[in-house]
């Protein structure tokens, strides 16, 4: 199977999959057709076929979840991409991708982990925009950033409260670089100097200076 770095890899069930698409008004109409079709054409199939983009959720009680959430996106919002449960073979837990625009941050489906390849998009008008609407979740593992500018890439890098963010790239994980996140994206970092802490029994020693009293 094809290995996708976006909304669906290990078809979303990936805790660095990609969620949240904030796109800027002034490419929104060129960028979100793109986005649509892009997802609509993936080739769906088992895990053993090396042609197939995508495979299925981990089983059943997944699919059905995927399910209810499609039902509330197109409550919550607009419905770019519809998902379905396509008939792929005898297995009943082969999901499609999805793509809804909603408006409201506080919206229950920008929120959850959506552990499917469903993506949510987002509006923004500038840079500041941007970096307080991304900051408006209860999470914060990761995010990336697409700009042609270096330093606006790098400034909305560091405004974002994510514990990773990529430039121009996503889900570029590596043994060598700590993984972990902010708020209720868990405590502590995989991986790097820092994941080698819960490894260690730190010792800490003490020692009064000065002339010990007599008596």
């Amino acid at each position: 199977m094809k290995s996708r770095q976006g909304i669906v890899p290990l078809s979303g069930q990936m805790c660095t999959a990609i969620g949240r698409i904030l796109i800027a008004d002034a490419v929104w109409d060129r960028f979100v057709p793109k986005l649509r079709d892009r997802l609509a054409n993936l080739s769906i199939g088992a895990p053993d076929d090396h042609s197939a983009e995508l495979g299925p959720l981990i089983d059943v009680a997944s699919a059905d979840r995927y399910e209810r959430l499609l039902a509330q996106a197109s409550q919550e919002g607009e419905t770019l991409l519809a998902g379905h449960r396509p008939n792929v073979g005898p297995l009943a837990n082969f999901v499609a991708p999805a793509l809804y625009a909603i408006d409201d941050p506080r919206s229950t489906l920008v929120q959850t982990e959506l552990f499917a390849p469903i993506g949510i998009a987002e509006r923004f008008t500038n840079d500041e925009a941007a970096a307080v609407l991304a900051n408006m979740t209860r999470y914060g593992l990761s995010a990336s950033v697409y700009s042609q500018s270096g330093e606006r890439a790098q400034r909305m890098a560091r405004a974002i409260k994510a514990g990773t963010v990529w430039i121009n790239c996503h889900n570029r994980l590596m043994a060598e670089a700590e993984t972990g996140g902010y708020r209720e994206s868990g405590l502590g970092r995989l991986h790097g100097v820092e994941g080698l802490a819960d490894f260690l029994e730190t010792k800490h020693i003490y020692q009064e200076f000065g002339q010990l009293p007599t008596g």
